[in-house]
């Protein structure tokens, strides 16, 4: 495989989809995306309506007392007659009608009316009830007190990477990323893939590849390719790095957003450095096999067809993601955290939960790295066979049947 021949392939690919508008949509767009949410939820907190809701309570003027010294985040006004209070609610003068009977409460709230906390209040209306019922039980007030303080109890989280004292938050917000991650690579596998697929079945198609193979040789096209749609991968995750360095630097300042990126622990550099390693590896894995079976195409009608199978593996990790959470000691979805194909997307969730260690993700690097290596070794055998020969009939039946060959001596 002549070096020179091989580093004009691709520059050659690299360059003509560099200047392509589809390849920059593809870079902006999720840029894009995250902006335009980030603009509407300012544009929603700038214009809520913050006033705090009207509740009415009928007939009960103990009950009205003892939710205004509670911290209810509402404004709380006693009525002497239930028909003056749905009067109020329906010149929309109160938000909601409270009304007791036998110790039971019946709230009734109005449509349009503002946000009324129900946790809260039920926590307040059980402490009331519990506050008559000892009164009538002629419990002291010293014994009531003691019985009505609940216990503190803080939750922290020791993981690897320490001791965090805001366990549930941390939780929840390290879920979010890891579905974020599943979703964010599965685009990178798909938009690439499509790119490799193009590039080949293009060639084929219009019956330049008989010129280039006569110039060059299988391999020189095969990897060459593929290099030059790696590297537009790794001109895309290098943008996102610099962006991520920029936002590291600029967003703690913003206060809204510094309680959010606190509770990120399962979130460093460390874990940015392997996501990005696992998944650069994983795409250059899927572009081996993608350019394996689009050298099977007679034409760009048939690449959807010829591709499908990849893309259906690559759903299989995409789709795990979202029940990864609160199963750490999950076999089966451990095993495949570790399984070529589906690791890209599973390890780097499972670092994001804090449940695999660095050692663990190394492990997954390696056997994508490994896999790779096969994978384009042998899987030129077939590029070779395929690329200037023209079928007939199912296109996937005739990559599977190909590949099934794979790793025969030839």
């Amino acid at each position: 495989m002549q070096k020179k021949q091989l580093w004009i392939v691709i520059r050659q690919t690299f360059v003509n989809r560099l200047k392509t508008v589809g390849y920059w949509m593809l870079v902006l767009t999720p840029i894009l995306i995250l902006a335009a949410i980030a603009g509407i939820n300012f544009v929603v907190q700038a214009t809520q309506n913050n006033t705090a809701p009207k509740i009415g309570v009928v007939q009960n003027q103990p009950l009205v007392h003892y939710l205004d010294k509670q911290q209810l985040d509402a404004d709380i006004k006693g009525y002497a007659k239930t028909s003056t209070a749905n009067k109020a609610l329906a010149d929309e003068k109160i938000d909601a009608v409270l009304v007791e009977h036998e110790q039971q409460f019946t709230l009734t709230k109005r449509a349009n009316g503002q946000s009324i906390d129900q946790k809260a209040l039920q926590s307040a209306l059980t402490q009331y009830n519990t506050i008559n019922r000892a009164k009538a039980l002629q419990v002291s007030d010293d014994t009531l007190q003691q019985l009505m303080t609940p216990p503190k109890m803080s939750t922290h989280i020791q993981s690897q990477k320490g001791v965090n004292k805001d366990g549930a938050n941390s939780n929840a917000a390290n879920y979010g990323v890891a579905v974020a991650l599943g979703i964010l690579i599965f685009m990178f596998l798909t938009s690439y893939v499509g790119m490799i697929a193009q590039e080949i079945a293009n060639e084929k198609s219009s019956r330049i590849m008989e010129i280039l193979l006569a110039a060059t040789s299988p391999g020189v096209q095969f990897f060459g390719k593929i290099g030059g749609i790696g590297l537009l991968a790794l001109l895309h995750g290098a943008i996102y790095l610099i962006l991520g360095i920029i936002a590291s630097f600029w967003l703690p300042k913003i206060s809204q957003l510094k309680g959010v990126l606190d509770m990120l622990q399962g979130i460093d550099w460390s874990f940015a450095l392997m996501t990005m390693l696992i998944v650069i590896v994983s795409i250059f894995l899927y572009m081996v096999l993608t350019a394996i079976i689009a050298a099977m195409v007679n034409d760009l009608s048939q690449v959807q067809q010829a591709v499908a199978p990849v893309t259906y593996i690559s759903l299989i990790g995409y789709i795990l993601t979202f029940v990864l959470n609160g199963q750490p000691h999950n076999a089966f979805l451990n095993i495949l955290s570790y399984v070529p194909f589906v690791s890209q997307t599973l390890m780097p969730a499972r670092l994001g939960l804090q449940y695999a260690t660095m050692t663990q993700a190394s492990i997954a690097l390696t056997l994508e790295v490994m896999t790779l290596y096969f994978l384009s070794k042998y899987g030129l055998r077939v590029y070779k066979r395929n690329v200037l020969t023209y079928r007939e009939g199912n296109i996937t039946k005739a990559a599977l049947l190909s590949l099934k060959g794979l790793f025969k001596a030839h």
